[in-house]
Parts: C-alpha cells; sequence; structure tokens
C-alpha cells in the first residue's frame, strides 16, 4: 500500500474519535509518559514507547479542536516529539493520544494561566518600557496534511482543500505589530490586523484556498464602507485583490480565495455620503474592440471591474463568474438552495441555484458543477442560448473547426451564431474549446439582452 495513503488512513481514524477526557483505554503497543501542567507558551513534551515503527501524534484542545498531528517514527521502541503550546492557547484540558488506528494511548494534562507573582515570565533582555514595535505578536501554527483541511489562527481562518497539497506542511500565522510602514492607498484604510502567513515549504498552492479574514475596525458597515480582502505585493508595494470575495457582514467577515501565503488584510473605503450612481471609468480597456459592450454591462450592474480600476478584459473567466453575470444580467434569483456538492458552500451558490432553477445551466454531475474551473466557449454558447431562450437551429455550422464542438454544444452554438451573438475569430475558426475570456463574455451577454 502506498505509505502516504497508509498514513491518511491512520489519521483519519484519529480524526474522526473525539477525545473528551480519558475516553481511550492503555494500548498494549503504546505508552506515554505523564505530561505535567504547562501555561500557554510552554513546550511540551509527548514520548513514550511503542512496539511499531511509527505512530500518530495527536494533540487536542479543550473544545475538542485539533492543535496538533503528524506521523513520528519510533527509534529503540522508542518516540519523542516536542510541541510549542501558542502564546494564546486555550486554557483548560487537553488530550495528547498516540498510536495508529484506535489502538491508542491518551494522556490529559491542564494547560493553566501563567502565574503574574513575582518577577517577570519572559526570558534575558534588560531595561523596562515597551518592547520593539516593530515585533509582531506571538505565532500560531498548526501542522496541516494532505487531505487539507481548516485552521483557524490568530484570528484568521484558511481553508486548504485537499487537492491543493502534493505534501503535509505547518502553518503559521502572526498579526504584524507596527503596520505604519506598510503602503495603504490614500484613500482606503485598513479595517482589519494585518496578518502575515507563512508555510514550511516553498511553492504556490495547486489549488486556491480560501482565506477568510475578520473586520475588527469598529465604525466599518455595509452602508458607510466598501471592503475589499487584500495581498501585499511587497516588491510593487501594492495590495492586490483576492479572487472571489464574500463578505458576510452578520460576522463581520471577509474572504477570498489565492494561491499563496503572504501578508492579508481588510481594507476599507467610505462610500459618498450621498452616493450617485455612475458608472466607472474602467483604465484598461480604452481602444478594446469589447470597451462598448463591457461598459454598458458594467452600467447594468452585471459585471464590475477590479478596485484598482481595471477591467482584465482579457482575462479567462470562470464558470461561476460566468453564471453570476448571467443572473444578475437576466435578474434572476434563486427560489430554493445550492444544486450541487461542490457548491453548497461557494460564494456564487445563489447565481448557480438560480441559473439551474431557470434551466439555463446543467452540472458535470448531479453532484459536481465545477465552479472554479475556466469556461469554454461552447459551454459558454450552451448556456446564453438557453439564457436567451432561443429555439434550435439544425443547420450546419461553417466554422473551419466546426468538427470540434461537442455533439451536446452544436444546435446551441448554431444558435447563438445565426442569432449575431457569438462569432468567429478571422481566421474563421469558433475554437470552441478554446477558454473564453471576460471581454468575451460581456460581449455575448450584451449581445444576447438585445433580442429580448
Amino acid at each position: 500500500m502506498n505509505k502516504r495513503w497508509f498514513h491518511l488512513m491512520i489519521i483519519a481514524v484519529l480524526l474522526l474519535a473525539a477525545i473528551p477526557g480519558h475516553a481511550w483505554a492503555a494500548s498494549n503497543n503504546v505508552t506515554i509518559t505523564d505530561i505535567t501542567s504547562k501555561v500557554p507558551g510552554d513546550t511540551i513534551t509527548i514520548a513514550g514507547s511503542s512496539s511499531y515503527s511509527e505512530v500518530i501524534v495527536k494533540v487536542v484542545a479543550p473544545n475538542n479542536t485539533v492543535l496538533y498531528y503528524d506521523v513520528v517514527k519510533t527509534s529503540g521502541g522508542t518516540y519523542s516529539v516536542s510541541i510549542k503550546l501558542p502564546a494564546g492557547a486555550t486554557l483548560g484540558t487537553y488530550t495528547a493520544a498516540v498510536g495508529q488506528g484506535t489502538d491508542v494511548a491518551s494522556d490529559p494534562f491542564e494547560v493553566k494561566a501563567a502565574s503574574t507573582s513575582g518577577g517577570s515570565t519572559g526570558g534575558g533582555g534588560g531595561g523596562g518600557g515597551g518592547g520593539d514595535a516593530s515585533t509582531t505578536t506571538p505565532s500560531n501554527s498548526q501542522q496541516i496534511q494532505v487531505a487539507g483541511g481548516q485552521a483557524v489562527l490568530n484570528g484568521a481562518v484558511i481553508d486548504i482543500p485537499a487537492a491543493a497539497l502534493d505534501s503535509s506542511m505547518r502553518i503559521t500565522v502572526v498579526k504584524v505589530a507596527d503596520t505604519s510602514k506598510l503602503p495603504v492607498p490614500a484613500e482606503q484604510v485598513l479595517a482589519s490586523d494585518v496578518f502575515e502567513i507563512t508555510k514550511d515549504k516553498s511553492g504556490n498552492f495547486l489549488k486556491p484556498i480560501t482565506i477568510t479574514l475578520p473586520i475588527s475596525v469598529s465604525g466599518i458597515t455595509l452602508s458607510t464602507h466598501k471592503v475589499v480582502i487584500g495581498w501585499l505585493d511587497e516588491t510593487k508595494g501594492i495590495w492586490v485583490p483576492l479572487d472571489n470575495q464574500q463578505v458576510n457582514w452578520a460576522t463581520r467577515t471577509l474572504s477570498g480565495t489565492v494561491n499563496h501565503f503572504t501578508k492579508f488584510a481588510v481594507l476599507s473605503e467610505k462610500l459618498p455620503s450621498d452616493p450617485k450612481p455612475s458608472t466607472p471609468v474602467l483604465t484598461d480597456i480604452s481602444g478594446h474592440w469589447a470597451a462598448a459592450p463591457i461598459q454598458k454591462l458594467v452600467a447594468l450592474n452585471a459585471i464590475s471591474g477590479y478596485p484598482d480600476g481595471t477591467f482584465k478584459p482579457n482575462n479567462n473567466i470562470t464558470r461561476a463568474e460566468f453564471v453570476s453575470v448571467l443572473t444578475k444580467a437576466y435578474k434572476l434569483e434563486a427560489k430554493g438552495s445550492a444544486a450541487f456538492e461542490d457548491t453548497a458552500s461557494h460564494w456564487a451558490k445563489d447565481a448557480i441555484a438560480a441559473a439551474v432553477e431557470a434551466g439555463i445551466v446543467n452540472g458535470y454531475s448531479a453532484e459536481r458543477f465545477g465552479p472554479n474551473d475556466l469556461i469554454t466557449r461552447e459551454q459558454m454558447a450552451v448556456m446564453i442560448a438557453k439564457a436567451a431562450k432561443l429555439s434550435e437551429v439544425e443547420a450546419e455550422s461553417s466554422f473551419t473547426d466546426s468538427a470540434d464542438i461537442a455533439a451536446w454544444a452544436q444546435k446551441a452554438v448554431a444558435a447563438v451564431s445565426s442569432n449575431g451573438i457569438m462569432s468567429g475569430y478571422k481566421d474563421g475558426s469558433l475554437r470552441p474549446k478554446g477558454l473564453a475570456t471576460r471581454a468575451e463574455a460581456a460581449a455575448v451577454i450584451l449581445q444576447a439582452l438585445a433580442l429580448n
């Protein structure tokens, strides 16, 4: 059996079991040395003996969340691993568990508040007064296995899908204490702490991960401010908005997707006291072939540009993004819930549900829609034909690559091309399997709206 999958099977059993108090009996194959009471910031050592060549070590916090887990090799029949408790560790009874599968030995230990009487709890260093203002708050870290998972560290929530990792890694979150030298646009302010998130492995994630941060600054509301979650490009000195942004004013959190770690923060901009509807000036569409339809669709509030004033017309567009624009353009609203397993918690779940109810979209299967997949031109044609309620056209396509059009998309392509909604390229091709751009999406949607 593949060793990685063997590890995952072991971890899965441990993760599925809650560990309240003395939940497991002593193991015949594993022992664990008693752990004495600790205070936040202390290092604990989990050690003992085992007849296994390796064991899973897991530490569970009082609220039953996993503080630490990893595979630890034994040597000479013994094992040992040291773990530093976060400075902000929850007080109460923790449980250390060691073993394989359900053959586990466990030991509860207490984490108590540090004593404030007599002397300093810090080590070294002299002098009174405050510390160095440029330092950050103590780190908070967690080991994430290839199965992915969620980490809630120092107030930040990090959701990592299984397909985003090719090996386990430790992630760390610290709050930057001195933000005075960080670049912030004149019209914006920081609406949250600045979170520096790092990992102990190089390279980007294989799939986007979701970062959720709290809007912690008071006075930031839906009616008074616009908010955006961004990552700091330290080379250019700018904050770059995350993709797929979603704000939850009930919980005062803002989330977005990204494929790497760096510094993250929520920035806000005060809305005008008497806002007047206007079409924003987009800085990168002047002279573009789709400039007019883009501006018209923006004026209809069906699509928007980015906070930096760009539209990025030549960027590709995902299935979820296209459906979201389509439902806004046709003013569709969801009456039911999300129709697919992979859209249940997606930012575009309502738009996708509305499009399903209107008979505009289908998934790859009854369970999977693929919201983050980039949309192809033939997929776009099918959705547009259904949204515009076009009659089926049996005429053969005149495109030079018509043989490449999937059977399920042929009638839709014929319908949208004969109605002037979609056209081919200068070489006479349609490129049905090619990826649609934001500009192409705006143009075909506006053309379809003109028929109604």
